[in-house]
Protein backbone atom coordinates (compact mmCIF):
# COMPACT_ATOMS: atom_id res chain seq x y z
CA UNK A 1 0.00 0.00 0.00
CA UNK A 2 1.28 3.14 -1.17
CA UNK A 3 2.85 5.18 2.22
CA UNK A 4 0.81 8.77 1.45
CA UNK A 5 -2.23 6.75 1.84
CA UNK A 6 -1.36 4.86 4.92
CA UNK A 7 -0.16 8.26 6.76
CA UNK A 8 -3.36 10.25 5.25
CA UNK A 9 -5.00 7.16 6.56
CA UNK A 10 -3.45 7.51 10.22
CA UNK A 11 -3.50 10.61 10.16
CA UNK A 12 -7.75 10.72 9.67
CA UNK A 13 -8.10 8.13 12.18
CA UNK A 14 -6.03 10.80 14.76
CA UNK A 15 -7.88 13.46 14.33
CA UNK A 16 -11.38 11.96 14.02
CA UNK A 17 -11.47 10.17 17.02
CA UNK A 18 -9.23 12.90 19.23
CA UNK A 19 -11.44 15.72 20.18
CA UNK A 20 -9.61 18.97 21.03
CA UNK A 21 -11.35 18.95 25.09
CA UNK A 22 -11.78 14.96 25.03
CA UNK A 23 -11.31 13.98 28.99
CA UNK A 24 -11.06 10.28 29.65
CA UNK A 25 -10.30 8.70 32.96
CA UNK A 26 -7.88 5.60 33.24
CA UNK A 27 -7.30 4.18 35.94
CA UNK A 28 -3.64 3.70 35.26
CA UNK A 29 -2.97 7.59 33.70
CA UNK A 30 -5.56 9.60 36.01
CA UNK A 31 -7.48 12.17 33.55
CA UNK A 32 -6.75 12.31 29.72
CA UNK A 33 -7.39 15.65 27.05
CA UNK A 34 -6.24 15.63 24.01
CA UNK A 35 -6.43 19.29 22.86
CA UNK A 36 -6.13 20.55 19.20
CA UNK A 37 -4.10 23.51 18.57
CA UNK A 38 -4.96 24.92 15.37
CA UNK A 39 -4.39 28.15 14.02
CA UNK A 40 -1.95 30.77 12.25
CA UNK A 41 -0.28 33.81 14.52
CA UNK A 42 2.54 35.73 14.05
CA UNK A 43 5.32 35.25 16.69
CA UNK A 44 5.49 37.87 19.46
CA UNK A 45 8.44 38.48 21.77
CA UNK A 46 7.86 37.12 25.31
CA UNK A 47 9.12 35.48 28.71
CA UNK A 48 8.45 32.72 29.78
CA UNK A 49 8.85 30.66 33.69
CA UNK A 50 12.80 29.76 33.84
CA UNK A 51 14.13 27.20 32.15
CA UNK A 52 17.61 26.87 32.35
CA UNK A 53 18.10 26.77 35.80
CA UNK A 54 19.49 30.45 36.45
CA UNK A 55 16.10 31.55 38.59
CA UNK A 56 15.03 34.16 35.68
CA UNK A 57 12.42 34.18 33.37
CA UNK A 58 13.48 33.38 29.86
CA UNK A 59 13.29 34.87 26.64
CA UNK A 60 10.46 33.16 23.77
CA UNK A 61 8.48 33.78 21.03
CA UNK A 62 4.68 33.30 21.58
CA UNK A 63 2.22 31.88 18.85
CA UNK A 64 -1.49 32.83 20.22
CA UNK A 65 -4.28 30.18 18.24
CA UNK A 66 -7.45 28.84 18.63
CA UNK A 67 -8.57 25.40 21.15
CA UNK A 68 -11.03 23.65 18.57
CA UNK A 69 -12.95 20.17 19.18
CA UNK A 70 -11.31 18.02 16.28
CA UNK A 71 -13.91 16.22 16.00
CA UNK A 72 -17.05 18.95 15.54
CA UNK A 73 -14.61 22.28 15.34
CA UNK A 74 -16.25 23.72 17.96
CA UNK A 75 -13.67 26.75 19.79
CA UNK A 76 -12.68 25.77 23.41
CA UNK A 77 -10.39 28.08 24.03
CA UNK A 78 -6.69 29.51 23.00
CA UNK A 79 -3.45 28.64 23.25
CA UNK A 80 0.01 30.35 23.91
CA UNK A 81 3.06 28.24 22.64
CA UNK A 82 5.84 30.07 23.37
CA UNK A 83 9.30 28.94 21.80
CA UNK A 84 12.31 29.18 23.60
CA UNK A 85 16.25 27.86 22.94
CA UNK A 86 15.77 27.26 19.32
CA UNK A 87 18.53 25.54 17.88
CA UNK A 88 19.42 24.16 14.41
CA UNK A 89 20.66 20.51 14.55
CA UNK A 90 20.75 18.13 11.85
CA UNK A 91 18.50 19.42 9.30
CA UNK A 92 16.00 20.24 12.06
CA UNK A 93 15.15 22.21 15.26
CA UNK A 94 15.73 21.61 18.56
CA UNK A 95 13.42 23.47 20.62
CA UNK A 96 12.07 24.06 24.59
CA UNK A 97 7.85 24.58 23.88
CA UNK A 98 6.15 26.25 26.64
CA UNK A 99 2.21 26.07 26.09
CA UNK A 100 -0.69 27.54 27.75
CA UNK A 101 -4.32 26.50 27.11
CA UNK A 102 -6.33 29.10 28.36
CA UNK A 103 -9.82 26.96 29.26
CA UNK A 104 -12.79 27.17 31.34
CA UNK A 105 -11.87 25.84 33.98
CA UNK A 106 -8.39 27.39 34.20
CA UNK A 107 -5.03 27.54 32.54
CA UNK A 108 -2.92 24.57 31.85
CA UNK A 109 0.82 25.35 31.32
CA UNK A 110 2.94 23.03 29.89
CA UNK A 111 6.59 22.44 28.75
CA UNK A 112 8.67 19.86 26.61
CA UNK A 113 11.29 19.44 24.47
CA UNK A 114 10.33 19.56 20.99
CA UNK A 115 11.90 18.43 17.73
CA UNK A 116 10.69 20.08 14.16
CA UNK A 117 11.57 18.48 11.00
CA UNK A 118 11.13 19.26 7.50
CA UNK A 119 7.98 16.90 6.17
CA UNK A 120 9.39 14.95 3.84
CA UNK A 121 5.83 13.97 2.22
CA UNK A 122 3.10 15.91 0.72
CA UNK A 123 1.66 16.70 4.21
CA UNK A 124 -1.96 18.66 4.27
CA UNK A 125 -4.59 19.60 6.97
CA UNK A 126 -8.04 18.52 6.76
CA UNK A 127 -8.76 22.45 4.82
CA UNK A 128 -6.44 21.34 2.53
CA UNK A 129 -3.68 23.93 3.62
CA UNK A 130 -0.14 21.78 2.99
CA UNK A 131 2.13 21.51 6.12
CA UNK A 132 6.17 22.19 5.64
CA UNK A 133 7.25 20.97 9.29
CA UNK A 134 6.11 17.73 11.36
CA UNK A 135 6.72 18.35 15.21
CA UNK A 136 6.89 16.09 18.72
CA UNK A 137 7.44 15.83 21.85
CA UNK A 138 6.97 13.57 24.57
CA UNK A 139 8.51 12.68 28.03
CA UNK A 140 7.73 10.58 31.41
CA UNK A 141 8.99 13.18 33.52
CA UNK A 142 6.42 16.00 35.09
CA UNK A 143 5.26 18.32 32.30
CA UNK A 144 2.96 20.78 34.08
CA UNK A 145 4.03 23.91 35.46
CA UNK A 146 3.19 25.66 38.48
CA UNK A 147 1.94 28.66 36.99
CA UNK A 148 -0.81 26.98 35.91
CA UNK A 149 -4.06 27.85 37.03
CA UNK A 150 -8.04 26.76 38.38
CA UNK A 151 -8.53 23.46 37.95
CA UNK A 152 -5.02 22.76 37.38
CA UNK A 153 -3.96 24.61 39.89
CA UNK A 154 -0.92 21.64 41.79
CA UNK A 155 -1.30 19.26 38.83
CA UNK A 156 1.32 17.13 37.61
CA UNK A 157 1.16 14.96 34.43
CA UNK A 158 2.83 14.13 31.19
CA UNK A 159 2.58 15.41 28.14
CA UNK A 160 2.82 14.23 24.43
CA UNK A 161 2.90 16.33 21.32
CA UNK A 162 2.15 15.58 17.82
CA UNK A 163 1.48 18.22 15.15
CA UNK A 164 2.64 19.30 11.70
CA UNK A 165 3.38 23.04 11.29
CA UNK A 166 3.59 25.31 7.73
CA UNK A 167 6.38 27.85 8.72
CA UNK A 168 7.01 28.81 5.04
CA UNK A 169 6.65 31.94 5.90
CA UNK A 170 8.88 34.35 7.77
CA UNK A 171 7.87 35.39 11.78
CA UNK A 172 4.53 32.96 10.98
CA UNK A 173 3.31 29.56 11.82
CA UNK A 174 0.57 27.63 11.06
CA UNK A 175 -0.15 24.88 13.57
CA UNK A 176 -2.55 21.94 13.46
CA UNK A 177 -1.38 19.90 16.80
CA UNK A 178 -2.73 17.44 19.09
CA UNK A 179 -1.31 17.72 22.96
CA UNK A 180 -2.29 14.40 24.47
CA UNK A 181 -2.18 15.34 28.24
CA UNK A 182 -2.34 12.53 30.86
CA UNK A 183 -3.21 14.44 34.32
CA UNK A 184 -2.05 12.23 37.88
Amino acid sequence: MNTKIITALLLSICLGVSSSAVIAKDPNLGNVMVLNLIGTSEGTPSTVPDIDGDGEADDATCFTVDLVNAKNGHWIGSADDCLSMIEAVDGGISLVGTTYFHLPQGTLVTRGKTTVQPAVTNIVTRTNRTMTHITGAAGAGNAILEESTGRFTGQEGTVRLSGMVDMSVEGEITFDCLFVIALN
